[in-house]
């Protein structure tokens, strides 16, 4: 009699207990929404704060400032020689044989300044490609995870759900318990599957937790911040775009391609200015020559200029020289470098055609993806869901009816929650199949 008393007591505590944990749990859930965020504004403040993004944003000012400073002249050379000072003296200045002030100045020709800022202006654009495309990437990236974590969140929902329906057998079958229609076996069964349930809840935790840390990194926030929470209802996004469209949009849009052919534009550039190397450069050089103890007497000086001699003298220079880059011996490094260029044009080329190939193929089975999810979606939530709850609720009908064990009834629940799972991996696939078209189209759609 004290034990019929003491199990009586110790399914109601059970139940108690349960349904506790289960009201904790829908307020934690209510809590969850109020604070929820949409993924767009993720995706705003990662750009604002993504470290990496801030990286390429730098690079692509310190690009814009070289193409400033290559198309400017080179510094002038200003140089000063005290010629001859007799060692016994340290008077440089006057009693050097002549104190020599040179300034000169080189001047590229042909436009040869302008050529290399060009291809200095065409890496900017490489830049803002690189740019594009971590920033097209980092908003996928955030999109996937945020969905990932939307669906472990409703997996978490699932199994509190199935929680609360087994407690809700337990409680059905209460007085049948009492009077000994069922046995205690049939209680401990029920008791093992929520315990189940709960490690379940236990394991989706964790991964929530470590979907939270990848989603902060993507962010640009503290680590540790747990403050992410997904919405608990996706927008209905849909694609309306044909396949043809989307390709087309591909080859136009996508960043990857873009920058390949910026590298291809780049190259011409390169071309262009090594070709203008063949063009001389100019130096042009004034001396200032100040003979502080005159001319120099020799044999064969002027006797009618030895008057004056030891009196300070001032003389000036003019020079021009330019360079010969065409000379036999130098000429091949030029067209070596030419050569070199146009070979890495069409190893560009083929490149952007092989890429272009392999991400239309990557949009088709997005897309075969996407049309999967969007036909799944409808079949679980008009017809296979509703047949298993139907299904479920028979079983517990026929079991409180003595008319089906205890084992067919979990098996109902665990066959509904694994159909409602499924129906929730659908909707988590097409958002994320529609963040993978967006991402290789290189805009939202």
């Amino acid at each position: 009699m004290v034990d019929g008393i003491f199990r009586m007591v110790s399914v109601k505590q059970i139940f108690n207990l349960f349904t506790t944990k289960f009201m904790i749990t829908i307020f934690l859930l209510l809590m969850t929404k109020a604070n929820a965020q949409s993924v767009d504004s993720l995706v705003a403040e990662a750009i604002r704060n993504n470290p990496q993004l801030k990286s390429l944003q730098y690079k692509i000012t310190a690009s814009e400032k070289r193409s400033e400073l290559i198309n400017t002249l080179p510094a002038p050379n200003l140089s000063v020689e005290f010629s001859q000072v007799p060692i016994n003296s340290a008077d440089i200045f006057n009693q050097s044989i002549s104190n020599n002030f040179a300034l000169s100045q080189m001047f590229p020709l042909g436009g040869k300044l302008n050529a290399m800022a060009d291809v200095e202006r065409k890496n900017t654009l490489v830049e803002g490609s690189n740019y594009e495309i971590y920033k097209i990437n980092l908003t996928a990236q955030i999109k996937m995870s945020y969905y990932t974590l939307w669906l472990i969140d409703r997996k978490i929902e699932v199994q509190e759900k199935s929680i609360s329906l087994i407690n809700d057998v337990i409680k059905s079958t209460e007085s049948l318990y009492y009077t000994n229609k069922i046995n205690q076996a049939d209680v401990l069964t029920l008791q093992s599957e929520i315990a189940s349930n709960e490690t379940q809840l236990l394991i989706l935790g964790k991964q929530k937790e470590a979907e939270i840390y990848k989603l902060n990194k993507l962010l640009g926030r503290n680590l540790d911040s747990k403050d992410v929470y997904a919405a608990a209802n996706l927008s209905a996004d849909s694609l309306s775009s044909s396949q043809s469209k989307l390709e087309e949009l591909l080859a136009d849009s996508n960043p990857t391609l873009k920058k390949m052919g910026g590298m291809i534009e780049m190259n011409k550039a390169m071309i262009d200015a090594n070709n203008r190397e063949l063009i001389p450069d100019l130096m042009i050089q004034g001396m200032l020559m100040r003979m502080p103890r005159g001319m120099l007497i020799t044999s064969k000086t002027d006797p009618l200029m030895i008057d004056g001699m030891g009196k300070t003298e001032l003389m000036y220079g003019l020079m021009a020289s330019i360079s010969l880059p065409f000379a036999p011996w130098s000429i091949h490094k030029y067209k070596a470098k030419e050569e070199e260029l146009y070979a890495g044009i069409s190893s560009i080329e083929y490149e952007k055609i092989d890429m272009l190939r392999e991400m239309i193929s990557q949009l088709k089975t997005a897309l075969v993806k996407y049309n999967t999810a969007v036909d799944l979606t409808k079949l679980y939530n008009d017809k296979v869901i509703p047949l298993y709850s139907q299904a479920a609720e028979s079983q517990v009908s026929a079991y409180q009816n003595n008319r089906t064990g205890i084992t067919t009834v979990i098996d109902s629940y665990r066959m509904l929650l694994m159909q409602q799972m499924n129906y929730y991996m659908s909707q988590a696939d097409i958002q994320m199949s529609l963040a993978e078209i967006e991402m290789m189209i290189g805009r939202k759609m």
